[in-house]
């Protein structure tokens, strides 16, 4: 492919070429560290790149009324539209009846039914739609669950990088090859080579899938695995105490003291309690924290420290009328980024979280005042029906039970075929991809399979935001001639390497920046450089695209992936779990990669 001369720099000095590389730099390290939101930080580049003036507001603007972000919103909703019509629930449960009493053989039957599902839809609500299917086949056939767990993640992943629409990554590098003068990347474009990865990457997890991952029994009880025990205490108001006749709203155990108030035990048995029930003398409270706390409360709100009666932690947990479950906080919930107090999750609910896991190690202290992530696993408990208002209300994924939405019967059918039309007539060129998204959209609209306001809860807006503002930067990276400077010098300090090595450079740059970065953080920053490479070495830009687009969707190296969060904890991994079972994957990709991408874009061009 012939040389492309890079883009003019006109009046823009080379100030503003070394303020776009500081804000890739600042960028990068933000996104590692996650101490600030991903869509805060691509709106900062943003307005730092308009008030310098090197991007026009129509510039900085213009991701945000990209073919990408309009087709991601789009796939976003018509996914809705599937959880509403039962079909993923279908899918999974009927995948477990035909699944054997062995982990290759249920893993045989679960991988594949979780990669092809993948292709059609985000991998994170493919794993989650899997998440309890896998829990449940693992305990039915006495096989510990992350046996399967980490497989279905990864095999979601391989299947959402064969389609455009199967991740997000795609859209995102289908978006910025225009600015480098290539079409968009069709449908299925990625298929020849991601295809025969994804079927060699789920035929090594069935093969060596159960050898590489240990053999964790869950030989403890929840209450146990979250170190329920050490935490729990009894405090007894004693007689003249000034909460007596308060409500449990007023005396403030979560809000004031941060404290944990699981029961009260009293003459009639033991009660799960709510902000309106009122405090008696002698009332044995069952709390959780830490003891500096409690001896606070003692001193002065009337109350004694006791210690908890032989049995007693079990009683709370165990009653009749209780539940304790686990709970996975999926992508999109409310939760994210909140504190239980600040949600108000008891009195939404009227159930209490009694501990938290993160990257599969418990935390209980200050339990209120933890921002909730992608991923948290909460140790719920609470009555059958406030367990069931929970996974209704949506955010939540109860670990190892079958989930029952509602089912709206014009849905069952109509989401579904809708979605297929869609797909089918953008396949065939018969409608642009946004049209046929949009289309289908109005579809689930019109005939009240989704209402608007579902429509517009079930967006990631965040995602969204990130992508606008990381277009806009990909943007000023050209228009300063930052891309074509950082590209002359990769190719100047890679000048006795050939195309091959090139790519496979690239693709090792980015699956490594993948690793702390998002998968859509890592393809933005890298993508912009490894074509201005092409460019200058003479590779065909198309060849470096789906190099890049491949190796970022290539997480497997570390549980950072939200398909790999939302396993984390129920399959009680360790950190080293994940490059222990993901190098082999990640390596194959590679192979592969080299393999096939010079047989489908000859690297001369």
């Amino acid at each position: 492919m012939a040389g492309r001369s890079a883009p003019s720099v006109g009046r823009l000095t080379m100030m503003d070429v070394v303020l776009v590389f500081a804000l890739l730099a600042v960028a990068a390290i933000l996104f590692c560290l996650e101490r600030v939101p991903v869509d805060a930080v691509a709106l900062g580049v943003l307005v730092v790149l308009l008030t310098s003036g090197v991007l026009t507001p129509a510039e900085a603007l213009a991701g945000f009324a990209s073919e990408v972000v309009i087709v991601l919103a789009g796939i976003f909703v018509l996914t809705a539209g599937l959880k509403a019509s039962g079909a993923l629930e279908t899918l999974g449960w009927w995948a477990q009846r035909l699944a054997s009493a062995s982990s290759r053989r249920s893993a045989a039957v679960l991988l594949p039914a979780v990669a092809v599902l993948s292709t059609v839809m985000n991998n994170t609500t493919t794993t989650a739609a899997f998440l309890p299917v896998a829990v449940g086949q693992a305990r039915a056939v006495g096989l510990p669950p992350g046996s399967l767990l980490m497989p279905v993640a990864f095999a979601s992943i391989l299947g959402g990088s064969i389609t455009l629409i199967g991740t997000s990554t795609n859209l995102i590098v289908s978006g910025l090859l225009p600015q480098f003068g290539e079409a968009p990347l069709g449908m299925f474009e990625l298929a020849p080579v991601a295809l025969p990865i994804a079927v060699a990457g789920i035929a090594y997890l069935i093969l060596l899938g159960d050898r590489l991952l240990p053999a964790r029994e869950e030989n403890v009880g929840l209450a146990q695995s979250y170190h329920i025990r050490d935490y729990l205490s009894e405090l007894v108001v004693e007689r003249g105490s000034p909460l007596i006749g308060r409500t449990v709203g007023e005396a403030g155990f979560g809000k004031v003291w941060d404290l944990n108030l699981l029961a009260i035990a009293r003459p009639e048995g033991l009660t799960l309690p709510g902000p309106d029930d009122r405090l008696r003398a002698d009332d044995r409270l069952i709390v959780e924290g830490p003891l500096e706390i409690l001896i606070g409360l003692e001193a002065s709100r009337g109350l004694a420290i006791r210690e908890p009666k032989p049995g007693s932690y079990s009683r709370v947990l165990h009653g009749q009328a209780r539940r304790l479950v686990e709970a996975v906080v999926l992508p999109g919930s409310d939760l994210v980024g909140r504190t239980l107090k600040e949600f108000r999750f008891r009195q939404r609910f009227g159930a209490g979280v009694v501990a938290l896991k993160r990257h599969g190690e418990p935390s209980l202290e200050r339990l209120g005042r933890i921002r909730i992530r992608v991923g948290d696993v909460l140790l719920v408990l609470g009555e059958e029906p406030a367990i069931d208002q929970m996974l209704t209300l949506g955010g939540l994924l109860v670990v190892s039970q079958r989930s029952t939405p509602i089912r709206r019967r014009r849905a069952q059918r109509i989401a579904p075929i809708t979605f297929g039309l869609a797909m089918l007539l953008a396949t065939l060129g018969v409608m642009s991809l946004p049209a046929a998204v949009l289309g289908a959209c109005l579809v689930l609209l019109a005939t009240r399979c989704l209402t608007p306001q579902e429509a517009y809860a079930a967006i990631d807006w965040r995602v969204l935001v990130l992508i606008a503002g990381m277009l806009g930067y990909a943007t000023a990276m050209a228009k300063t001639g930052a891309a074509a400077l950082l590209a002359d010098a990769v190719s100047g300090a890679t000048g006795g390497l050939g195309p091959l090595a090139l790519l496979a450079a690239f693709y090792l740059l980015t699956v490594v920046l993948t690793q702390p970065m998002s998968n859509q953080s890592a393809a933005l920053v890298v993508l912009p450089i490894a074509l201005g490479v092409a460019v200058e070495a003479g590779i065909d830009p198309r060849a470096m695209a789906v190099t890049v687009a491949l190796a970022a969707s290539n997480s497997f190296l570390t549980p950072l992936e939200p398909s790999c969060l939302l396993v984390y904890g129920p399959g009680r991994y360790r950190f080293l779990d994940f490059p222990r079972l993901g190098i082999g994957l990640t390596l194959l990709g590679l192979l592969l990669t080299l393999l096939l991408v010079p047989r489908f874009w000859p690297l001369g061009g």
